[in-house]
């Protein structure tokens, strides 16, 4: 061994190419052997026998390239040996394996093999991964295919909306520019420009994942996908893509039931107002009608006391353009807006016949549908969503959606009026003291000490950093604050002479609480901040909100059809 040492070339000890080729031979023939060796124990080999072959080849191969004085013909001599071995059992096991798992050295088989390893890597290292309704995973896109950069756009997406508690993604493509907004908590955070095709990429890969009509843009399409987003937690979300002139539209709802599905005591309610809303569903027959804005939580109240009722103790019949929340024992019916007005009223006025204890309604089909409910209420309680900025103004538009006033008047059991608000982030949020002027023009008492308001920030060593609780929004979830008007015989007969006047003076010696005055309660209890309630409530953007969305629904089906709307 001594003078095989010293005629070896001195620049195999010096040199720095040799030791890392030395190294990767090493690395490469141990992770060979250890594939070799599972795929022989996959298909009951000669496990133990090739074992020995592969350890006796690497013994003589390394050693052979230590041992012989030149370094390349020793490398040379050690890959023949141990290629030479590997070789033979992949002859050895394609004659003993059932054809489709045979291993073929081809362009097909390479190119398959590395398909496969970047597909497998995809959904390693993928954020966010697609399932089905039934959770059955769908694949995330390799690199090399199409989709692999729509469904990276999609990753930061949910990336960005789900720890923000977002409740809506929408996407606009028009020809020129795209446009992503994210919803979270009812306010409009707009994403990074896009470019169109992407977007329209994106918009596309959701819909071949639904198995939608790819070819059709117009048409108003839409479905149900999960999502695992892995410490975010998995998430549903509800799909809808159509077509207008103007372009190509997809909104995504954020777990939708999840968010209709609360219980009456967790709305938010002032104690008085749960009450009262506990003796109105204790009672028999009228119509209680739900007045807000749209994307106010007219939904979520509705199905709240609707739940409230035992359908195994009283017939409960809903009439919706879409099952929002399907409740075990009521029956519910869709009824969407391609329903002809005439089959509508039919539809609801067998209903009515069956006397029903509990109807719930999204919407009137026509002038006709309010007379028809007015007259079924004596015996059946009905709720129903009016878009409307308050309490007066929801029972001005059902009173007049009836055509007579007294019957109107009669059929009235109550209205609720709401807003939702953003909670303030309680890790974030800071203290103030109050000035007495602004608390004397909030018609607040002088007693209040502290106020809070929103900050989005928290002190780490000394340094203010993003809120890890809200990521620095300042708010993080919502609440409702609530007008809630309960109609006696006395408001009746003022409702009846339209004597409003005589109305709220009524209505506040029976201490009803206005809407403002429930809000500015959630600001004394530090649960929000005024600038969210000015927000919230202001009656401008309400206002505005509600004329466009009139505007647009009676553009499309008749001036004379009521405001009555789902959310």
């Amino acid at each position: 061994m001594t003078p095989l040492l010293a005629s070896a070339e001195p620049v195999f000890l010096m040199s720095l190419l040799k030791p890392v080729l030395f190294v990767l031979m090493l690395i490469g023939w141990g992770w060979a052997v250890s594939n070799l060796d599972s795929d022989a124990g996959r298909f009951y080999l000669k496990r133990k026998l090739w074992n020995l072959a592969f350890l006796g080849s690497g013994v003589l191969g390394f050693g052979l390239l230590l041992l012989v004085p030149f370094f390349f013909v020793g490398f040379f001599l050690c890959l023949l040996i141990v290629g030479g071995v590997a070789g033979g059992y992949v002859y050895y096991r394609n004659n003993e394996v059932p054809p489709a798992a045979k291993w073929e050295v081809s362009l097909d088989f390479i190119r398959d093999h590395m398909a496969t390893r970047g597909a497998k890597s995809a959904q390693e290292h993928a954020s966010v991964v697609l399932m089905k309704k039934d959770e059955s995973r769908l694949p995330v896109p390799s690199r090399d295919n199409p989709n692999a950069e729509a469904h990276a756009l999609m990753e930061n997406l949910m990336d960005f909306a789900l720890p923000r508690g977002a409740d809506r993604i929408d996407v606009l493509v028009e020809p020129s520019k795209s446009t992503i907004n994210v919803r979270i908590d009812g306010v409009v955070y707009p994403q990074a420009q896009t470019e169109p095709a992407l977007a329209m990429r994106l918009v596309d890969y959701l819909k071949s994942s639904l198995s939608l009509d790819m070819e059709d843009r117009r048409k108003k399409q839409g479905g149900l996908l999960k999502v695992d987003a892995g410490d975010l937690g998995r998430h549903t979300l509800d799909i809808t893509t159509s077509g207008s002139s103007r372009g190509l539209g997809m909104s995504l709802s954020v777990d939708p039931d999840m968010r209709t599905q609360m219980p009456l005591e967790q709305l938010g309610m002032l104690e008085p107002q749960q009450q009262k809303i506990r003796q109105l569903l204790s009672s028999v027959g009228g119509v209680v009608v739900v007045a807000a804005p749209p994307s106010q939580g007219t939904t979520t109240m509705l199905y709240s006391m609707l739940s409230e009722h035992d359908p195994y103790t009283c017939s409960v019949v809903t009439m919706e353009d879409a099952v929002t929340w399907e409740l075990e024992g009521v029956n519910h019916m869709v009824m969407d807006e391609s329903v002809p007005p005439e089959k509508f009223n039919d539809k609801l006025m067998a209903v009515l016949r069956a006397d029903p204890q509990v109807l719930y309604l999204t919407r009137f089909a026509d002038s006709r549908t309010p007379g028809h409910l007015a007259s079924g209420t004596e015996e059946c309680r009905i709720y129903l969503p009016i878009e409307a900025d308050d309490t007066f103004s929801g029972l001005r538009a059902w009173v007049k959606a009836v055509g007579d006033r007294k019957l109107g008047a009669k059929s009235i059991t109550a209205v609720i009026s709401q807003r939702l608000v953003r909670r303030l982030c309680h890790t974030c949020r800071t203290s103030f003291v109050p000035d007495p002027a602004a608390l004397k023009k909030l018609n607040l008492p002088g007693k209040v000490e502290q106020l809070f308001r929103s900050s989005g920030k928290v002190m780490v060593k000394d340094k203010p950093q993003p809120c890890p609780d809200c990521m620095g929004l300042g708010y993080r979830g919502r609440v409702g604050v609530y007008e809630v008007m309960t109609i006696d015989d006395q408001a009746r007969k003022y409702i009846a002479t339209g004597e409003s006047d005589k109305l709220r003076a009524h209505l506040r010696r029976q201490r009803m609480i206005w809407l403002q005055e429930a809000a500015l309660a959630k600001v004394v209890e530090g649960i929000t901040d005024i600038k969210e309630i000015t927000r919230s409530l202001s009656k401008r953007s309400s206002s505005k909100s509600s004329r466009s969305s009139r505007s647009k629904r009676e553009s499309k089906s008749g001036s004379d059809r009521p405001a009555a709307v789902k959310e």
